[in-house]
């Protein structure tokens, strides 16, 4: 039933709480509309008992001044089907009958308008039909005979008390039932939205959160999704990094405690150092690698054309083939010193497996600026595409080879990427070759 009415309610928090209010205004308006048409009928029939004395007084007294033959018809023509009128010539007497206190009220009222004694006014239940409005009114006319009047008499107020409260409760009911629906759909996913926000803190591994409810509240719920994914992401990392420096200084140090126990440090002195020296670089490139994810650095505005062009230069200065295609004026706020180590680091894999690379900036797209690295290398297959951003990963085929490197350069790279809102995915080239696709979200840009 949600699903089928959810089309009715605007996606904005803002129209919601119009519909919410139109709503109920609408409805009091139907419910108002509803009891006074279906209630007309009997308000056009019943009279109120001011209205209805000053009626019947006005007729009394019209045939008071009209000769006595010519009273029955008069009576006639003043008669409808909800105002009955009888004239009963001299002779014929009040019947005496116990009346309620109401009726004696109206009675009274009557008698002192018509400006007579009360025994001369008498009123009774309805000799023509059943109704309980109807009431039976007699006067005795001044000269002789009397009028016999049939009509409806009602209440000083159309409603009576016990109508009145439960045409409230109705109204009430009503349109707290319909507020209470529709606050429920616009609150819903706001809970479920909290719910899981708080199940975030309490197990990283909690699924995604449903994006439904207002325009607002899914941007929240989209907001709250990335920041889930980057701290799996960044965990994730984590915990592979302390895995592979648990694994990578375990050969050195078996090394250096072999020498050292056998009495061959002093011989293999030159090994021991090379062992030193490649720990000393899985330190630092592993400090790297966190000062990456960790980086405090201000965010300032600056050009990315330049601050792209600044890490092909720095390739280039170290021997490498890089081609930046001319891109216009693009000023992005962000971290500089940590975006400039992600390109470079993505530029320097390009050129060390793929001989060379062409390097680009788009800015077509109003969402995101977009920076493509190419080289025309050997590639990496589907399955080792999601796993080269894993800390000290190295391919396959590159682990014989003399190339130097840890496996940090990309998870470096994608850490800095994500800090920054963006996304950074890997793509194949036709004929060979790989294109590192980054897209920076525009929100940071100016």
């Amino acid at each position: 039933m949600k699903d089928r009415l959810s089309w009715m309610v605007s996606a904005d928090l803002r129209g919601q709480v119009a519909v919410i209010l139109l709503s109920g205004l609408l409805l009091s308006q139907l419910i108002a509309a509803g009891l006074y048409i279906g209630l007309l009928p009997r308000w056009q029939r019943v009279e109120r008992p001011d209205s209805a004395i000053a009626r019947i007084a006005t007729v009394a007294r019209v045939m008071e001044v009209t000769p006595s033959d010519q009273r029955p018809g008069l009576a006639r023509s003043l008669s409808d089907a909800d105002f009955y009128v009888v004239y009963q010539p001299a002779g014929s007497a009040i019947a005496a009958g116990s009346m309620s206190a109401d009726d004696e009220s109206l009675c009274r009222k009557l008698a002192a308008s018509l400006k007579m004694p009360l025994e001369r006014v008498s009123m009774t239940p309805p000799e023509r039909n059943g109704d309980l409005d109807s009431k039976h009114v007699r006067i005795t006319l001044n000269g002789g005979g009397s009028l016999a009047i049939d009509m409806a008499i009602g209440l000083e107020h159309r409603l009576g008390l016990v109508e009145q409260i439960g045409l409230a409760i109705f109204i009430v009911c009503a349109i707290g039932g319909l507020w209470a629906w529709l606050t429920w759909m616009v609150n819903a996913p706001l809970a479920r939205v909290a719910r899981g926000a708080e199940l975030v803190g309490l197990d990283i591994q909690s699924p995604p959160l449903e994006q439904r409810g207002p325009a607002q509240l899914q941007r929240v719920t989209r907001a709250l999704n990335d920041m889930h994914r980057r701290l799996q992401t960044f965990l994730l990392d984590r915990t592979s990094m302390l895995g592979a420096i648990s694994h990578e200084l375990r050969t050195p140090l078996t090394r250096l405690r072999l020498r050292i126990d056998t009495d061959r440090a002093a011989s293999e002195k030159p090994k021991m150092l090379e062992d030193i020296e490649a720990m000393e670089y899985m330190l630092d490139s592993t400090l790297a690698y966190v000062r990456g994810v960790d980086d405090t650095e201000p965010q300032e505005m600056v050009d990315l054309g330049l601050l792209i062009q600044t890490a092909c230069d720095t390739v280039s200065d170290l021997g490498g083939d890089v081609v930046l295609s001319p891109a216009p004026p693009c000023h992005y706020r962000c971290r500089p010193h940590a975006l400039l180590r992600a390109l470079t680091n993505v530029i320097t894999n390009a050129v060390k497996h793929g001989g060379s690379a062409r390097v680009a900036l788009t800015t077509d797209d109003p969402r995101v600026v977009v920076i493509k690295i190419e080289d025309e290398g050997r590639g990496i297959s589907q399955e080792e595409k999601a796993k080269v951003f894993e800390p000290f990963y190295r391919s396959a085929w590159t682990l014989g080879t003399d190339q130097p490197g840890m496996g940090l350069g990309l998870s470096i790279a994608r850490s800095i990427v994500l800090s920054h809102g963006g996304s950074i995915d890997l793509e194949d080239r036709a004929p060979s070759g790989l294109r590192v696709r980054i897209a920076l979200p525009r929100t940071s840009s100016m």
